[in-house]
């Protein structure tokens, strides 16, 4: 439908541009068509659905419902993605409480999903969140958060009795007076259940297997269920029942061939997605064996699998697409991935605390036979131009790619990776997430003018003992015009050379972390004057951690709940209103 406008022009109806907006997924096309007119701005509020808040920080809370008052899902990340490494202080912040408290405002019985990540949760947050959006709330996701316990979840389960997922995984969360007694709510109350997930809890034992079998029974729609680390030959009863089970995160598997323990665990056929695996030995592959030839994702970071009892679960693997799995599965490991697993597009290898050891002779056949890879993390020993040249020749769909080089173990010969770098920039055309943690001396500066020459489309960058000086990080910063976010550890630049990088990308860049920089007396001051709205939260080094520096872009000004270890800088804006997602 056409509406005439003044002058006699024609004006497309905010109806008709509702139902073509509602098309836009991405919140980089919703955020331009937002900047066309004040029409098309206003369009956007009022139909956009969903927004990412990547920093809690950026934004002031109140602003979210006065922006877009029809909002049905909300994702939040708090604490920096450094704290999951414990480089920040313990209480550094990230509360939940402003965000639960304007969502009960705000968004009252209408809230449909709520995705918080490594932010604090109190069992009031819950609380206010269970009764004000008892009715909608379907999703609720609290991945890697901290501060409430068993009874606030209790509340959610009580309360909202049409989840269809609850995540939990990864949080601290306490136990409670209340125990089990939220699970016991989801069984009796909850039919709509398709996604549970409390994997990878310490000290969540309180846990009622008759409960659990109430939940399967009840909801019969269950796809996920992620559990922590119950006896698996206690869950034989649960499993009996989960006809319709996709992805299972299997409990303890350590009584498997327990004398004492007769029988085994049989796992659904339907499963096409397996992680757990606490302790599971070569004597429990069995139980797997079965699933193995279709699995689409498989996690084995938890298993006490030997190298060799790796490649003889991978050997089977040749539907599999996603492997997460610790270094102790060895070059001889990777090999077997290599030969075995060609639609694979996702890889991770992190650093074990045994024996295990990553180098060339695996990671190269997994980029010659792998070609479809499009997310790689290698915690690796050894690495050479040549690994990187592979990637950059053979995986063209490669999206976020990560090395780390393990600094204590081993000698590299072939350093710097400058042309390995210049090389897989050039042949992964579409990577948008970059980190490479060498050794010093292992990216000079000409290394890094190769990620500025050839990672345009890079939108986040972690690197660690790179480059040489102030200038490579300029020639970087120069050619990277779509960097968001930059982390650097022990990389020898200044404060000065920080400041100018900021202004080089001072269209795109939103988040900066720095440890172990070059500090001057102005103490930050020369970054926090670069850009406008610009926090810079600077936190002095101790005997256990150099000093950091964190900045990022905000729109609410200064914060108020910063801990007594981080020095927030003065020389910053006011709050501003025009905010844009």
């Amino acid at each position: 439908m056409e509406v005439r406008g003044p002058a006699g022009a024609n004006r497309v109806s905010d109806e008709t541009l509702g139902c073509i907006f509602a098309h836009l997924d991405s919140p980089g096309d919703r955020k331009a068509v937002s900047q066309v007119c004040r029409q098309w701005r206003r369009v956007d509020a009022n139909t956009r659905k969903h927004v990412s808040i990547a920093n809690c920080y950026s934004v002031a809370p109140a602003a979210l419902s006065r922006r877009f008052p029809n909002l049905q899902s909300l994702k939040i990340k708090g604490k920096p993605r450094a704290f999951e490494y414990e480089l920040l202080v313990p209480n550094w912040g990230g509360y939940a409480r402003p965000w639960v408290a304007e969502v009960a405002r705000g968004y009252a019985q209408r809230l449909q999903s709520l995705w918080l990540r490594r932010m604090h949760v109190t069992d009031a947050d819950l609380t206010l969140l269970a009764q004000s959006c008892s009715e909608s709330l379907q999703v609720l996701k609290l991945h890697k958060c901290s501060g409430f316990s068993t009874s606030g979840i209790h509340d959610i389960t009580t309360y909202c009795r049409s989840l269809r997922v609850l995540y939990l995984e990864e949080s601290a969360i306490s136990p409670s007076e209340r125990g089990g007694e939220w699970l016991h709510e989801l069984a009796l109350n909850n039919t709509t259940l398709e996604d549970l997930n409390f994997q990878y809890l310490h000290e969540f034992d309180d846990i009622s297997i008759t409960d659990l079998e109430g939940v399967v029974e009840n909801c019969r729609s269950l796809r996920s269920l992620k559990v922590s680390e119950i006896d698996i030959l206690d869950m034989r009863g649960v499993l009996s029942k989960a006809h319709n089970l996709r992805e299972h995160g299997t409990g303890c598997c350590a009584s498997i061939g327990d004398p004492l323990r007769a029988g085994g665990v049989d796992l659904p056929r339907t499963i096409i997605a397996l992680s757990g695996l606490y302790e599971l030995n070569e004597i429990g592959l069995p139980m797997v064996a079965n699933l193995l030839p279709n699995l689409k994702k498989l996690d084995l970071k938890y298993t006490l699998l030997s190298a060799q009892g790796h490649v003889q679960i991978l050997s089977h693997c040749v539907s599999l697409e996603e492997l997460e799995v610790r270094n102790v599965l060895g070059d001889d490991g990777l090999i077997m991935v290599a030969r075995t697993c060609r639609q694979l597009r996702r890889i991770r290898v992190d650093e074990s605390d045994g024996e295990g050891f990553l180098s060339p002779l695996g990671m190269i056949p997994i980029a010659q036979n792998c070609t479809k890879l499009e997310f790689l993390v290698m915690y690796v020993v050894d690495i050479n131009n040549a690994t990187l040249r592979a990637f950059g020749e053979n995986c063209p769909n490669m999206k976020d790619c990560r090395f780390v080089l393990l600094s204590t173990l081993g000698t590299v010969d072939d350093l710097p990776l400058d042309q390995g770098v210049r090389c897989l920039l050039k042949g992964c055309r579409k990577l948008t997430r970059f980190a490479l943690y060498v050794r010093h001396g292992g990216l000079t500066d000409e290394g890094m003018g190769y990620i500025g020459e050839y990672g345009g489309n890079l939108k986040w960058i972690l690197l660690g003992c790179a480059g040489e000086t102030d200038q490579g990080l300029l020639r970087l910063a120069v050619g990277c015009q779509s960097l968001e976010r930059l982390e650097m550890r022990d990389c020898p630049v200044t404060e000065a050379g920080l400041a100018t990088a900021a202004v080089s990308m001072k269209n795109s860049l939103k988040y900066m972390w720095v440890q172990g920089y070059q500090a001057t007396d102005a103490g930050g001051r020369l970054l926090a004057r670069a850009r406008p709205f610009w926090n810079v939260e600077i936190c002095s080094g101790s005997s256990q951690l150099p000093g950091q520096l964190l900045a990022y872009c905000t729109l609410a000004g200064p914060r108020t709940d910063c801990p007594p270890e981080v020095d927030l800088l003065s020389e910053i804006a006011p709050a501003r209103e025009n905010w844009e997602l």
